[in-house]
């Protein structure tokens, strides 16, 4: 089943698991303020790409060749919702509008919110609905990692274990990347370990290590998570490049956000540590320029001429040499 076959069977799950979610909820509370943010998890939903459960879909499938994804549902669904309650929180820090084409759910119950009172902020109410939705997606993650269907005891135990010590990678590695955001000054050791810890071993890595001890293949933990880790930097070294010289219309996302937050990549640490001081000095005036002020062109023009997206394309083609 390729990714995209996998993507449609996947989403009417998810959407049948948030739907029996959300009828639970009606029994709980019958606010319909309350009802409307928790009925919007199920549009926010829409539209990933479903990466995470589907490495764990494949390496399970490659050993059972007449598998069905109903077979462990509840932990590729339990791995989807978890990537969700990430993106939700994410969109608060990130003060995001919109994702996949959705008001983000703090945006979605601040426009609400205001429809019915016009003279008061409610930013501050409209995070912490979404907060608290999130939590509440945190904690059907949880309830599908005990469900006893999806294989035996000792496997959803080692898969537990697994899963636990990605939610704090990927937390850490979040905080990691905040505390990037407030530094002048950053070390590629640094950058490289959050690189690590938010994207390879999040997206790839832990992924590749719970889809081999569901296929029961622990023998091949080692080489995944070797190879979910390169893989996994490559990936984040690409998605900075295109943050700079890619297309929105095809990469669905905005050009220069790492600009707007102060992020430290390996792009900008290469003008910082090894181009022309007046580069240098050119990115520090873009790192304090509004984004709709910036020139797109002078922005592209920075990073090819100074080397650093040359140096950032070579060291793609290093990495992949020893996958």
């Amino acid at each position: 089943m390729d990714i995209v076959s996998f993507k449609h069977n996947f989403d009417l799950l998810l959407a049948r698991h948030l739907a029996s979610k959300h009828t639970a909820y009606t029994n709980i509370t019958s606010n319909p303020s309350v009802l409307s943010i928790l009925s919007h998890i199920q549009k926010v939903s829409t539209g990933g790409k479903r990466l995470r459960p589907f490495i764990v879909w494949s390496l399970y499938a490659h050993q059972h060749k007449d598998a069905s994804l109903e077979d462990i549902a509840p932990l590729l669904v339990a791995i989807e919702l978890f990537h969700i309650f990430c993106l939700i929180h994410d969109d608060i820090m990130d003060e995001a509008l919109v994702r996949h084409g959705i008001p983000t759910i703090h945006t979605h119950t601040k426009q609400s919110l205001e429809a019915t009172n016009l003279d008061h902020n409610f930013s501050r109410a409209s995070e912490s609905q979404a907060i608290l939705a999130g939590d509440i997606l945190f904690n059907h993650v949880f309830e599908l990692l005990n469900d006893p269907s999806w294989s035996t005891p000792s496997t959803r135990d080692a898969i537990r274990k697994v899963f636990t010590l990605l939610v704090d990678e990927v937390c850490i590695g979040q905080m990691l990347d905040i505390n990037l955001t407030t530094q002048k000054v950053a070390t590629t050791e640094a950058i490289n370990e959050k690189n690590k810890l938010k994207t390879a071993y999040y997206s790839f890595a832990r992924p590749l290590h719970i889809g081999a001890l569901i296929a029961h293949r622990d023998d091949l933990v080692p080489f995944v998570l070797s190879f979910g880790e390169k893989i996994g930097i490559i990936f984040q070294i690409q998605d900075d490049i295109l943050d700079v010289i890619g297309n929105p219309t095809e990469t669905k996302k905005e050009l220069f956000a790492d600009l707007q937050e102060n992020q430290h990549t390996l792009l900008s640490q290469y003008i910082r540590t090894h181009a022309n001081p007046q580069f240098t000095e050119t990115l520090s005036t873009f790192c304090n320029t509004p984004k709709n002020l910036l020139d797109p062109l002078a922005v592209r023009n920075l990073f090819i001429e100074s080397g650093s997206i040359s140096y950032a394309q070579k060291l793609i083609l290093k990495k992949a040499c020893f996958l």
